[in-house]
């Protein structure tokens, strides 16, 4: 059961993927007013109009226009996953590896108040550039630290529904950001946008003190026992917390806890005596792999984590990362930023006057489906659900390629929400809670790395690539999502085990059982 405590811990964290959502959707509506510059009401005559400073409001000191070209406007909304790359590589899993779950966010905290402000403040495109690209790092960080201090603090009856409260935290922002967008889509309203990123840093650098560490991330830090149980008790709401502690140190290679309390073989976490030692969450002892082996209970000892390099190298998380990279790529290259990045630059063209409107449409859609998808995901199988989501997106890509090629704004409007929604109750959420329930505590921040830089390169290339793609081919754009989204439904049927419900070392028993190599 969720406590209160347990909940506005989440809450808290979860306002780091709020403010993810909430730069994804930022530069969708005012991108006209942004991008093209009116008359100039004061030419400069020494530049006949052609000047940025033709456009300075009198008596200030900020354009009310940035001039840039479709081609540059793409580069301007990827830059986010550019830094997002950056972020889930070499900032969040380091971050939470050595600072803690909570300290890492208020730290990361810094990367989006500055880039917010930077890209508000912005008189140039490369100050806009530079901007972006700090909300994208802390971005990147957010993606591998919210998801994973969830999984961490949420008991195992609530581990779906509490994951799914990252993505839900992502659409709401989007949601939010467009209505903004709606009211504050003007020459002089853009910019107010954009700095209320920084608003929401300080509003989480505000309520961040008041959560407690993840208890599993301090069970794994020297003398942090006593503390992981007491932030425990916290978040459950009782002191009897030895047996849920139990069952996770087990997970993770419970000899960590013994050398916190002295290397004494005991400790006050734990009762029974001793397990025979997890390989990578796969509980197999394979022969030959004593060096591996040594290698985690050497990284749980000394606190740290498993290295990105490490994770990718090391036979035993084979399987992980196939999958991981699998998954990633689908919820990418499934086309989903495309539509949410460039929604109204999408449905203007065929329904001008509710382009803005049906992006809010589609957002309030993508939060009652994310909501839906809170309550399956601890009741339906992870796999169908994340199977249907993306079959369901094919057919819906597919209705959208043809009714925008044959203008039919109904089809189109419906199409673009179907597809939303379809994404919301699996490939949206599905990716990110997925990750602790394939490998150990140890690797679970250099898996999430791994995962999401995976995810901001492809993130990237299709935000990049949209815009010119539909100018070169149209509607038909969609058709290729189609196809990519039924050849990687194919490969997930194939490959994608069920871990609802289980533990990494029971999901790595099933790939046994049925022979998935």
């Amino acid at each position: 059961m969720a406590t209160p405590a347990l909940l506005l811990n989440a809450l808290s964290i979860v306002l780091g993927s709020f403010q993810y959502g909430y730069h994804i959707g930022e530069l969708n509506s005012p991108q006209e007013v942004i991008t093209t510059c009116p008359e100039p009401l004061y030419p400069n005559p020494s530049t006949n109009g052609a000047h940025l400073n033709d456009w300075i409001e009198p008596g200030g000191s900020l354009p009310t226009c940035i001039p840039m070209s479709n081609s540059e406007w793409s580069v301007l909304v990827a830059t986010l996953t550019l830094g997002g790359l950056l972020g889930a590589m070499l900032v969040g899993s380091r971050l939470a590896d050595r600072f803690g779950r909570r300290n890492a966010l208020m730290i990361n905290n810094a990367s989006l108040l500055v880039g917010s402000v930077v890209i508000g403040c912005a008189s140039t495109y490369t100050g806009m550039l530079v901007g972006r690209f700090l909300i994208g790092v802390g971005c990147g960080a957010v993606t591998v630290i919210v998801p994973m201090y969830l999984a961490e603090v949420s008991p195992p009856e609530l581990r779906g529904s509490l994951g799914v409260m990252n993505q839900l935290g992502i659409v709401v922002g989007i949601f939010f950001a467009q209505i903004l967008g709606l009211y504050f889509s003007t020459p002089t309203g853009w910019r107010v946008i954009l700095l209320t990123g920084a608003a929401i840093s300080f509003l989480q650098i505000f309520l961040l003190p008041f959560c407690v560490e993840s208890p599993r991330y301090l069970a794994l830090q020297p003398g942090g026992s006593a503390k992981a149980k007491r932030a425990l008790q916290i978040l459950r709401g009782r002191q009897d917390v030895a047996k849920e502690i139990r069952d996770w140190t087990r997970q993770d290679d419970r000899a960590v806890v013994a050398e916190e309390e002295g290397h004494s073989g005991s400790s006050p976490l734990l009762n029974d005596s001793s397990d025979a030692l997890l390989v990578g969450g796969a509980g197999i002892e394979e022969e030959g792999h004593q060096p591996l082996q040594q290698k985690t209970f050497n990284a749980l000892n000394s606190g740290r984590g498993i290295t990105v390099a490490e994770f990718v190298s090391m036979p035993r998380y084979r399987r992980p990362v196939i999958l991981l990279l699998l998954i990633q790529l689908s919820q990418q290259l499934s086309g989903i930023n495309g539509v949410i990045f460039y929604s109204t630059a999408i449905m203007s063209q065929i329904l001008p006057s509710s382009g803005a409107m049906i992006t809010v449409y589609i957002s309030i859609v993508n939060i009652i489906m994310t909501v839906i998808a809170a309550y399956l995901m601890d009741r339906a199988p992870r796999r169908s659900l994340l199977l249907t989501s993306s079959i369901s997106m094919a057919i819906s890509s597919f209705l959208l390629a043809g009714s925008l090629n044959y203008e039919v704004p109904l089809l189109s409007a419906f199409s673009i929400i179907a597809f939303v929604a379809s994404f919301a109750i699996g490939l949206g959420p599905i990716p990110f809670l997925i990750i602790p329930e394939l490998v150990d505590t140890t690797a679970v921040a250099s898996a999430s790395a791994f995962a999401l830089s995976v995810n901001f390169v492809t993130n990237f290339v299709v935000s990049v690539m949209f815009l010119k793609l539909q100018e070169w081919w149209g509607g038909n754009v969609f058709y290729l999502f189609f196809v990519l989204l039924m050849g990687l439904s194919v490969a997930m049927n194939k490959l994608v085990p069920e871990t609802k419900g289980k533990t990494p070392d029971e999901v790595a028993r099933s790939w046994q059982s049925s022979h998935v190599h």
